[in-house]
């Protein structure tokens, strides 16, 4: 606590992470290679400060640093071009995403709304994309590579309502994000486009009817 309607919350995550006993086998075409061991570690750290400037209301800012480190399918994915296969890249590095967040919520009772802010930059991030096997080729191929930076900003509003009707519960969400590459040397042209794995526009909506007290129906 800080002052009586203020408050800091602070902490961190440390990470280890290991990639081992990596091996790619394929009788036709023929591939036998043993890949190398990675290993990788990272530190997170997290803050939220809270505001409730009165009865009901909140205000919350909060930033946070991130990895995601490669998954084995996206290290050792094999590629065949006729009579070869190979594996493009076992060397991706850990994606580092940077997070902010600005919240104000209206709660009660019955639940609350809340209406949000948020961005978020990603180096290095992992994504399939297109580019060449070997450099100075013209023939693209579909893999996971990384990309120097994309960013993600929008606002989400959200209500959590209990009993909006006697005995009708209600959930629901609504979010719209513009997310683009910023950088990507390896295929310029996505620069400035959306990201294909963010939607614009998201809902959701759940209703959950309590007819007894041993009974809940849902609705999604």
């Amino acid at each position: 606590a800080i002052t009586d309607a203020l408050s800091l919350t602070l902490g961190g995550r440390y990470e280890w992470w290991r990639a081992y006993n990596g091996f790619n086998f394929s009788l036709t075409p023929a591939l036998s290679t043993v890949q190398p061991e990675r290993r990788q570690s990272g530190f997170s750290p997290k803050a939220t400060l809270v505001w409730n400037p009165a009865d009901n209301w909140t205000a919350r800012l909060s930033f946070g640093k991130a990895y995601r480190f490669p998954t084995v399918g996206e290290l050792y994915q094999a590629i065949t071009t006729g009579a070869t296969i190979t594996v493009p890249d076992p060397t991706l590095r850990a994606e580092r995403a940077l997070s902010s967040e600005l919240a104000i919520e209206r709660h009660n009772d019955s639940g609350l709304v809340r209406l949000s802010l948020f961005n978020e930059i990603v180096d290095d991030a992992l994504i399939s994309q297109s580019a060449p096997l070997v450099p100075g080729s013209t023939t693209l191929f579909n893999y996971v590579q990384n990309v120097p930076r994309t960013r993600a900003r929008g606002v989400e509003a959200v209500i959590d309502q209990r009993n909006i009707i006697a005995g009708v519960d209600l959930s629901a969400s609504v979010t719209y994000a513009d997310a683009e590459t910023r950088r990507n040397p390896v295929f310029p042209a996505s620069i400035g486009q959306r990201l294909p794995s963010v939607p614009r526009w998201k809902g959701t909506a759940v209703l959950t009817w309590h007819p007894t007290e041993a009974l809940s129906l849902r609705s999604e």
